[in-house]
């Protein structure tokens, strides 16, 4: 055997050595990670999804979204995190013309935060995707919650759409 064949075999056994070194390294780090899971509570997680069009043809007045409420019971204290998207449609309107989403909790309106989409648009209409609102809230007690949407609009003829809400709930 040459002096090319000596150089490739000795790097061969470099690689074999490194790979199983690295193999190695990999493994006993999956056997950690999975040890510090043992620990860790599993969420629970509810979600509501409504896509067709709901038209918020009350003026100034708070209507529930349709297929928006969940009830979600909480054998423990925990910290909530609620959220909400959809698509709204905004009619033109040459004064404001604009929707606002709220969450309503155990039969109060969560003013603060809400999500408002529109404005002083002029003639035409306008799509706003992704109108969205997140709440974080820490020291629920345990036992039934009820979470809605409300929606309030400024003119009868905007709409929204494709609605998705997701509540996820961590042990305190």
């Amino acid at each position: 055997m040459g002096k090319g064949g000596v150089v490739l075999g000795i790097l061969g056994l470099l690689l074999g050595a490194g790979g199983l070194g690295f193999a190695f390294i990999v493994w006993n780090n999956q056997n950690s990670i999975r040890s510090q899971l043992v620990g860790v509570a599993p969420q629970n997680i509810w979600h509501r999804y409504y896509e067709d069009i709901f038209d918020v043809d009350l003026t100034s007045t708070y209507m529930t979204i349709p297929n928006m409420s969940i009830s979600i019971d909480l054998t423990t204290k925990a910290s909530i995190l609620l959220s909400f998207t959809c698509t709204a449609l905004i009619t033109g309107n040459l004064g404001r013309s604009d929707v606002m989403i709220y969450y309503y909790i155990d039969e109060v309106l969560i003013s603060n935060p809400n999500a408002r989409a529109g404005g002083y648009a002029g003639n035409y209409s306008s799509y706003f995707h992704s109108v969205s609102l997140d709440y974080f809230s820490e020291g629920w007690t345990a036992g039934t919650h009820n979470i809605s949407m409300y929606v309030r609009s400024t003119v009868d003829t905007n709409s929204i759409q494709y609605c998705h809400l997701t509540i996820q709930s961590f042990p305190d």
